[in-house]
């Protein structure tokens, strides 16, 4: 059956074990047949039907062994039939337009629900990983979800923007001697939270679970907009109006010279009557409030991760003395994180002072 050139190449992508294991399979097939095996024995060699080896021995005589390969957009490995083009730029418009059933349309699809988009619309099955192919394809990549804040306000956010813009402006041409931070609070749980760690192919990391989920430790902090150090980190048991002055009290101690600014959000025990009446008898320390529902805008945010990343992923400590002893030791190492919150409004620090970035002009 095989031509002599046809029978030592398909010999030859046989024996390659980079080939797709599906692709040899199918010059296996054709050699067992050249061979004189027939459809049925060879069926049982191969543990497939008789149907889909006569459908290849049919791609060959009509393809030659080109008819054997993988196609990179099939939708799976047996030379089922795939999208054509016009089929494909129809998909990509159909899951841009279009919703998976119970989400919002721009939320995103599963392979499921793409699989089944695909069949009921086109008459074509695709394997999982076929679907992971034909959407390389489409240009779409498959992303972690990010929370949409539906109740932000537009006039909080020119309240940040101009009371930011006004004190910044204040500051520089004053030349006034300034500490710029953003502050924010996290909790670090007792109990070993879950991330992403190596580990050998099948053995999964197994984190101990002591049910001690309510325990944590709270934890305020700030990073310095200028320079991008940790300043005055702080653990409390609790979290409350109380709890937030003394932690302005050690800020008034860690930077003793010149004025304090301090971003921090809208916390019902940042804004209590207690602490606004403290922020009014202490004015070097100013404090701008973030917009609601705007995590973004805050760079202290970002700076949990490493502490969570060595202190609570995938550790067990025995006590909160213990998980207390984690943190500290985390903070002994001298953190610096990247911050451009000031560059963003048209400033920057150094030396203890707010310049304006040069030729940047200003709306406010």
């Amino acid at each position: 059956m095989l031509k002599e050139a046809d029978y030592l190449e398909a010999l030859r992508r046989y024996k390659n074990k980079k080939l797709n294991g599906h692709e040899r399979q199918r010059y296996h097939a054709l050699l067992l047949v050249h061979k004189g095996f027939n459809y049925a024995q060879t069926s049982e060699i191969l543990f497939v039907d008789q149907e889909t080896v006569s459908r290849w021995i049919g791609l060959y005589l009509d393809q030659g062994l080109d008819g054997m390969k993988n196609h990179p957009r099939w939708g799976g490995e047996h030379a089922q039939r795939r999208l054509q083009n016009a089929e494909l730029r129809e998909l990509g418009r159909l899951l841009e337009q279009e919703a998976m059933p119970g989400t919002e349309v721009g939320s995103g699809w599963t392979i499921k629900a793409i699989c089944s988009v695909i069949e009921e619309r086109f008459g074509v099955s695709y394997s999982k990983r076929g679907i992971r192919k034909l959407m390389g394809e489409l240009n779409w990549s498959y992303q972690r979800g990010r929370k949409l804040y539906i109740n932000r306000s537009e006039s909080e956010q020119v309240r940040f923007e101009f009371e930011t813009y006004t004190m910044l402006s204040e500051l520089s041409e004053q030349g006034t001697l300034v500490t710029p931070l953003a502050g924010d609070q996290s909790k670090v749980y007792l109990e070993g939270t879950l991330g992403r760690r190596w580990n050998p192919i099948g053995q999964q990391p197994l984190i101990a679970d002591g049910s001690r989920s309510k325990e944590s430790e709270n934890i305020y902090g700030a990073v310095h907009l200028g320079t991008g150090e940790a300043v005055t980190p702080f653990v409390i048991d609790w979290e409350d109006s109380d709890a937030t002055i003394c932690w302005f009290e050690q800020v008034l101690f860690d930077c003793p010279r010149g004025q304090i600014v301090l971003w921090l959000d809208r916390a019902p025990h940042h804004t209590s009557e207690e602490v606004e009446e403290w922020l009014l008898e202490h004015q070097r320390l100013i404090v701008i409030h973030f917009p609601a529902y705007t995590p973004e805008e805050n760079p202290k945010e970002a700076t949990w991760k490493s502490l969570k990343e060595e202190a609570s992923h995938h550790c067990w400590h025995e006590t909160k003395a213990d998980l207390s002893k984690a943190i500290d030791k985390f903070y002994q190492t001298a953190r610096r994180h990247t911050v451009n919150f000031l560059e963003k409004f048209g400033y920057f620090w150094r030396g203890g002072r707010i310049y304006p970035l040069p030729e940047v002009l200003h709306d406010f």
